[in-house]
């Protein structure tokens, strides 16, 4: 084996080492782009920070969204969360009792108080206990997983008396939602701890405009109509065939009989001829 067959393996070598590198590197670098609920989960781990809370209400919902996103379930709408939620610290007989919440898809019409524009989602939470609360400490964790849309956001809705509400309307888009809500309310005496619950809801699509009306235009020259023109066919432009109007009546004439001939004026008197005077002559002898 000369020198240059050496040279040769060598080079065959080293481009087979190329293209592999070069393979790898571009399989590497090829990654799939995140979905849409990869970005969301993303947004809120990075929104709940170190509270603990918060980060174990963002993976109860990543894992809900998991869930319904292998089951391909996209028009369930649930207006409770899935149970509810154990609660404790307050209470009727002792330091524990249950919370309600649900979330209301928004609507068109007027606002009555119990769901928003469309579009949204109102959430609300109820803790079965007595009293008036003072304070909210509910949160709710949230994400849409037709669109990507996702948050966390406070109960901090108030009533017409400033006090809380347990509410919040958020802008949610239309598609299935997913949401975890947990958190704290402060009554006369009493806090309540709300450990997490879990709900999946269903957001209409945004109502379509009606059609506008046409306006029919008119010509700026157009030559009114006449009394007694005939209205033109549909379809055709041309005037309706109508029969010939009667002539306009004339004036009542006062009857004249047909065989009395036009008087003539009567023709002047003719005088008599005057007879001629014949003078009579004298001879003169």
């Amino acid at each position: 084996m000369n020198g240059r067959t050496l040279s040769r393996r060598a080079a065959s070598a080293a481009a087979i080492a190329a293209t592999a590198v070069l393979g790898a590197t571009g399989a590497a670098g090829a990654e799939p782009a995140a979905s849409p609920i990869d970005t969301a989960i993303a947004h809120l781990t990075d929104a709940a920070g170190p509270d603990q809370d918060a980060l174990a209400a963002v993976n109860t919902t990543a894992k809900a969204a998991e869930l319904i996103s292998a089951a391909k379930l996209a028009n369930i709408a649930f207006a409770p969360f899935g149970y509810q939620a154990p609660t404790l610290g307050c209470g009727f007989n002792m330091p524990f009792t249950m919370t309600v919440a649900s979330a209301e898809s928004g609507e068109s019409g007027p606002d009555r108080g119990i769901a928003g524009p469309p579009g949204t989602l109102r959430f609300q939470a109820t803790p079965g206990t007595v009293g008036m609360p003072l304070a909210s400490g509910l949160s709710v964790a949230w994400l849409n997983v037709a669109n990507g849309r996702s948050g966390i956001n406070a109960l901090d809705d108030q009533t017409d008396y400033n006090l809380p509400a347990l509410s919040k309307t958020i802008d949610s888009g239309p598609g299935t939602v997913i949401a975890s809500l947990w958190g704290s309310v402060d009554y006369p005496g009493s806090r309540c701890v709300v450990l997490p619950t879990v709900g999946l809801f269903t957001v209409a699509d945004l109502p379509k405009d009606p059609p506008a009306a046409s306006v029919p235009t008119t010509q700026p020259n157009a030559v009114a109509p006449q009394p007694g023109a005939a209205a033109p066919q549909p379809g055709t432009g041309q005037p309706a065939t109508t029969a010939p109007s009667a002539p306009a009546a004339q004036p009542n004439m006062p009857d004249v009989p047909a065989d009395v001939p036009a008087t003539q004026p009567n023709p002047p008197a003719t005088q008599p001829n005057s007879p001629a005077v014949v003078g009579s002559s004298s001879d003169t002898n």
